[in-house]
């Protein structure tokens, strides 16, 4: 099943992202959440997890369950750029960060061009027991203890801890953990779903395993308005060859810029004859 993330983060995103980024030790106050899907290119590719402004910068958030390699420095270069243009052409610095489950806390930089180079911050939560921390949430639970926002949030990140279960069992053991939480307050209880829903998406892939997940956490949300194929056939607008621009301007080579754009360089080469730059 997929889940339209932009649906769960509009109303509670500010509040929550804030507590989400200080976990994950991301300095800053955040000012705005952004929607992160755009209909100019397949969103299915093209789609950061997170967007979010805070008062000196914008963070493109990731969550990541592999190596960061040389394709994800150059999606999350795109990443950068689109936002950039399509959305709010600001003058603050846009900064990629990604939460791993596979390494450990290190800046990792990807060369646009000899003089230029684009860092991505990779965070990690593997210095927390993620069993021990699960053991401790169940027995609050159990003897009618509220969790606090830090707790629940955690809870929901459990699968970035170190933990004896693999992936798609840890965020199981979220639901599962979440949903037996009774009178969870409503706004951090749809996050943190949210939240779930979204590790589910993109790190599930088996379908039982993934229905099963979706069910548990998606059944009584409100906010949880549409489970659907995200559209994958749309087609190259006007704004594209403003994107040809763009890249162009930030030092892609017409290849790369057609590799991104999956797009012929002929096209890319037509559209940068017609403009000055």
């Amino acid at each position: 099943m997929k889940f339209h993330e932009d649906t769960i983060f509009k109303n509670q995103g500010q509040i929550y992202g804030q507590k989400l980024i200080e976990i994950v030790r991301i300095p800053g106050k955040i000012v705005k959440v952004h929607r992160t899907e755009y209909s100019i290119l397949d969103p299915k590719m093209y789609k950061p997890d997170l967007v979010i402004e805070l008062e000196d910068k914008i963070v493109i958030f990731e969550f990541q369950s592999s190596y960061v390699d040389v394709n994800d420095k150059r999606r999350f270069r795109f990443y950068s750029a689109l936002f950039d243009h399509v959305e709010i052409k600001s003058k603050k610095p846009i900064e990629v960060h990604v939460l791993s489950s596979a390494e450990t806390e290190m800046v990792k930089w990807h060369n646009v061009n000899p003089d230029s180079r684009f860092p991505i911050y990779i965070h990690s939560l593997k210095n927390y027991d993620g069993d021990k921390f699960l053991n401790m949430m169940n027995a609050k639970i159990d003897d009618k203890e509220m969790l606090n926002e830090t707790e629940l949030l955690m809870l929901s990140l459990l699968c970035f801890m170190d933990t004896g279960k693999d992936i798609p069992h840890a965020i199981l053991d979220s639901a599962t953990t979440i949903t037996n939480i009774s009178n969870l307050d409503k706004n951090i209880g749809q996050f943190v779903k949210g939240i779930i829903l979204m590790l589910c998406d993109k790190f599930v892939d088996d379908e039982l395993m993934n229905t099963r997940i979706a069910n548990r956490v998606g059944g009584n949300m409100k906010i949880v308005e549409d489970y659907a194929d995200r559209v994958a056939e749309q087609k190259l607008t006007e704004k594209n060859e403003a994107l040809v621009v763009k890249l162009r301007n930030d030092g892609y080579t017409i290849e790369k810029i057609a590799k991104t754009l999956e797009v012929n360089q002929e096209f890319v080469e037509k559209v940068l004859s017609e403009v000055k730059l």
